[in-house]
């Protein structure tokens, strides 16, 4: 039976995925974290159930993932609460997949035997030379394998249709014949003389009638095999309504046909160049991507592809796009990589950042060096922003990292406006426990950034929102006409001139506010002249 490791320290959540796997045909082992390590290099679980607790589960995935013996066991993570930054966040680290509550047994054990399924066919697939030369000739994937000087290359049947060989049990090709063009042969030499990777690669063989077939490799990392590396062949590219019809009555009617699912098959890259990983997320008006990059080679592959849902918001992604140029170079804000097409819609490829989100970090008592530098490093971020007359207008925790190295990112200027002549944008957008009174009334300024700062503050410092209600009416009418409770009656340890601070920027009146960021941050550091100087984020 197939065996399964769970790990974690949320018991709660522990019991109930016991209870899920409990009767199925799997052998479950439970196991506490300080061990999981230990007990995967000494007996290779098939796989590892990972309840995430971030006070280990950073270490632990890319530990498992780095290491030769621990690489191929997959990795499902049950993540106790669901945010986009925390299923990101996992992947990020190596995870495979992920579960969200409410557990339901059934998607469960769906995500669970898929993972099997996969880890099962790779296991068979590099068991040993023999039986990878078997399972070679009858797999309907396109495969080939070749030595590590890449000279002669062995294409299997599903291969030899695609690139439109006759097809025989096993065929030799030249590597200089197998490959389209000089270029591609650059790349696939980088490929040999690299680790194998188990990524997606793209690279162009030769059709045998002389054109291109784009393709992306996949190399299995046949350890057993020290002087051959072997490769699966996904075609890329976008199916024809006629091969997806022809897909489709394939799986129904035709079972002894399905050797050529695998050519019928298509990858789609977004503008021709990035492969789709996981979906993160989505808002009002397109869906968050992390994807690969599969024209690189190196270790930074990982991008986030920001997709609008319609041709009609390209003109708002483009300009997002150019605020991310006009504020870049800067450590705080996300770089923007490219910008490609798809289907006559814009696609913005950025920067990926690992680290925490702002709104989780809160669940816990943080530090005060780290709240510190968290403040000041927001309040540079937005001062860099105004100097390029650009207000973000949607300042949240949401919208907030934190790297592993204490740097702050502040994403999504998707809301952002550049302001021209006037001060004052006549819309409403932004999240309303952080909107400022002008906001709400449609009528936000460089100055509701400055709110949006002091309701950060505020929540930093005494763990509440300064206004909130559960309906929306009490919560706006709040903005609109109460006075805060004072920071200092939530936590008495605040002094009085940050007490101060805070309060001004919280103020109705958008004239009785810091004119700017640079003066709220000139006024911290008078009355505070260490505030946020040191850097111990541990």
């Amino acid at each position: 039976m197939p065996r399964l490791l769970l790990t974690g320290t949320d018991n709660s959540v522990m019991e109930e995925l016991s209870g899920i796997f409990a009767g199925q045909a799997f052998e479950v082992d439970r196991c506490p974290p300080e061990e999981v390590w230990q007990r995967c290099q000494l007996e290779a679980p098939d796989l590892v159930v990972l309840v995430d607790d971030s006070s280990f589960a950073g270490e632990l995935i890319p530990r498992l993932k780095s290491a030769p013996a621990t690489a191929q066991i997959p990795l499902l993570v049950a993540l106790t609460e669901f945010s986009e930054s925390a299923a990101a966040k996992v992947l990020g680290w190596g995870a495979d997949e992920f579960l969200v509550p409410p557990f339901r047994a059934p998607e469960v054990l769906a995500r669970v035997a898929v993972l099997l399924k996969l880890h099962r066919d790779r296991q068979i697939l590099l068991a040993s030379k023999d039986e990878f030369t078997r399972l070679f000739q009858q797999n309907p994937q396109p495969l080939f394998y070749c030595d590590r000087q890449g000279v002669q290359c062995h294409i299997n049947p599903s291969l030899q249709r695609l690139l439109g060989y006759p097809e025989r049990g096993e065929s030799v090709v030249p590597a200089e014949a197998l490959l389209y063009g000089e270029e591609d042969r650059a790349r696939f030499r980088q490929i040999l003389t690299g680790a194998a990777s188990g990524r997606h690669v793209k690279i162009n063989l030769r059709h045998r009638a002389g054109q291109p077939v784009t393709v992306l490799l996949n190399d299995l990392a046949l350890s057993q095999v020290a002087d051959q590396a072997s490769f699966q062949v996904q075609q890329v590219g976008t199916a024809s309504p006629l091969k997806k019809a022809l897909k489709t009555l394939v799986e129904n009617f035709l079972p002894s046909a399905r050797d050529y699912l695998a050519l019928l098959s298509m990858t789609p890259l977004l503008g021709g160049r990035y492969e789709k990983v996981r979906k993160l997320g989505q808002g009002s008006f397109g869906e968050v991507w992390l994807v690969l990059d599969t024209e690189a080679l190196g270790p930074e592959r990982r991008f986030v592809a920001k997709i609008p849902f319609v041709k009609t918001a390209n003109a708002k992604f483009r300009q997002e796009a150019d605020i991310c140029r006009q504020l870049s170079p800067h450590p705080g804000i996300v770089n923007l990589v490219d910008i490609v097409e798809e289907d006559g819609r814009v696609v913005l490829i950025q920067e990926y950042v690992a680290g925490r989100n702002l709104a989780d970090m809160l669940e816990e008592e943080l530090p005060r060096p780290l709240v510190e530098s968290i403040i000041l490093q927001l309040i540079d971020v937005v001062a860099h922003a105004h100097a390029h007359r650009i207000m973000h207008r949607d300042i949240k925790p949401t919208n907030i990292i934190i790297q592993a190295d204490g740097t702050l990112k502040l994403l999504d200027f998707g809301a952002a406006k550049v302001l021209k002549e006037k001060d004052i944008s006549a819309t409403m957008v932004g999240s309303r426990p952080f909107m400022a009174p002008e906001q709400l009334m449609g009528e936000s300024e460089r100055r509701s950034d400055i709110w949006a700062i002091g309701v950060i503050m505020y929540l930093l410092y005494t763990g509440e929102l300064p206004f909130y209600s559960e309906v929306e009416k009490y919560l706006i009418d709040q903005i609109l006409e109460q006075e805060p409770l004072p920071p200092r009656e939530h936590n008495s340890e605040i002094p009085p001139e940050l007490e101060a601070i805070i309060l001004k920027c919280l103020k109705k009146k958008v004239e009785e506010r810091y004119e700017n960021a640079l003066a709220l941050k000139a006024d911290l550091l008078c009355h505070f002249p260490n505030y946020g100087g040191r850097r111990d984020h541990k």
